[in-house]
């Protein structure tokens, strides 16, 4: 068995990126011989990881590839989709796709997206759905329940704690972490709107550290963001922190490495994002046994405290609630069991790679 993943590899370090890394590690503990062919568009100098330039020209150039591997590409575009299709049928290639959970929006499916699935389902593309939300909705474009997998497999592997945390945290970090208490964070992979609204709710973010500084003068907000992106909207929500006198307890981190190393001295995580999939951070929180606090805008793991979408007073009252009555809630999340979904997704490959040799 031989798996090609195809997906974006750190850096930057976001939900796909590390959950790339992470299986990749895994599939290469357990001797499955495994390549990576990583999209991202920053240069890597590490064992089998390739930098591709183009993805499309990439999806193209294996209708020319004879190699007997399973493709797992993880991360959902139409685009990808389409062409990976094409690769099924004329190479009798397995495919396997992760399927982001919020990529689709939540208005109607746009045509592009239902073309795409008609030619999935025309060359068989199986699918991993990581919510039951992201699994009717690949239902709902026709593919068939045979080539979706019967279990749910969120995108999350655990972080190796100890090998992963060899690398001290930036001194700017670690001296705010040491300089500050509650300490409060979150993410953001990059900055984005949707439906004109901040995506991972980074003003909702500011508007929380203002008022639980009224309860908490020394509370620390960390907001770590892998690639800014629109730094405009940046330098305003800097000004913003100014404005409301939060400038000393808000700090912004950028493409952190270490990122679980924040988590596992933060106080409380928060995702406050307007739409999502099934978000890697907040399961990472959860696993970490940090106290989370997320928006109500989709389906969340049943530990997380959930919030009114948009609605920062209801944010507050509930970030509140957790500091007051912490022991409470760091006591309830250590019966919290979050799986290691590895093997889950090694079973997918074995019965992939049985039905290929049956068809050979």
């Amino acid at each position: 068995m031989k798996i090609t993943l195809l997906g974006p590899y750190p850096p930057p370090y976001g939900g796909i990126s590390v959950h790339v890394q992470r299986l990749k590690k895994k599939l290469e503990e357990r001797a499955v011989p495994c390549i990576v062919y990583d999209y991202s568009g920053i240069c890597k100098r590490e064992g089998g990881v390739v930098m591709v330039n183009n993805k499309a020209t990439w999806l193209l150039s294996q209708l020319f590839d004879n190699t007997d591997n399973i493709i797992h590409c993880c991360g959902y575009s139409p685009s990808a989709l389409t062409v990976l299709s094409i690769l099924a049928i004329v190479k009798r290639k397995e495919v396997i796709l992760d399927a982001g959970g919020f990529l689709f929006g939540q208005e109607g499916i746009a045509s592009r997206h239902r073309f795409a699935f008609k030619m999935a389902a025309r060359a068989g593309i199986y699918f991993i759905a990581e919510s039951s939300r992201s699994k009717d909705i690949i239902l709902s474009l026709g593919i068939k329940p045979e080539n979706v997998n019967d279990e749910i497999i969120p995108c999350f592997i655990p972080p190796e704690v100890e090998a992963e945390g060899v690398s001290q945290l930036p001194d700017k970090i670690q001296s705010f972490i040491n300089n500050h208490g509650p300490i409060i964070t979150a993410n953001a992979f990059r900055i984005s709107f949707y439906n004109n609204e901040d995506l991972y709710g980074i003003d909702l973010c500011i508007d929380l550290c203002a008022n639980l500084k009224l309860s908490h003068p020394n509370v620390g907000f960390i907001l770590c963001i892998s690639t800014v992106g629109d730094y405009d909207y940046l330098s305003k929500v800097i000004r913003r922190t100014r404005e409301k006198g939060i400038e000393d307890n808000f700090l912004f981190a950028s493409n952190v490495q270490a990122y679980h190393d924040i988590l596992t001295r933060s106080d409380v995580f928060i995702r406050p994002t307007n739409t999502d999939g099934d978000s890697v951070s907040l399961r990472e929180a959860l696993y970490l046994r940090v106290p989370s606090v997320a928006s109500d805008a989709v389906p969340r793991p049943d530990s997380a405290i959930l919030f009114r979408n948009r609605d920062v007073a209801d944010l507050t009252s509930k970030v509140e609630h957790i500091l007051g009555n912490y022991g409470f809630y760091k006591t309830k999340l250590e019966a919290v069991k979050i799986e290691d979904n590895t093997e889950k997704i090694l079973r997918v490959y074995r019965r992939l790679e049985r039905s290929k040799r049956r068809t050979k």
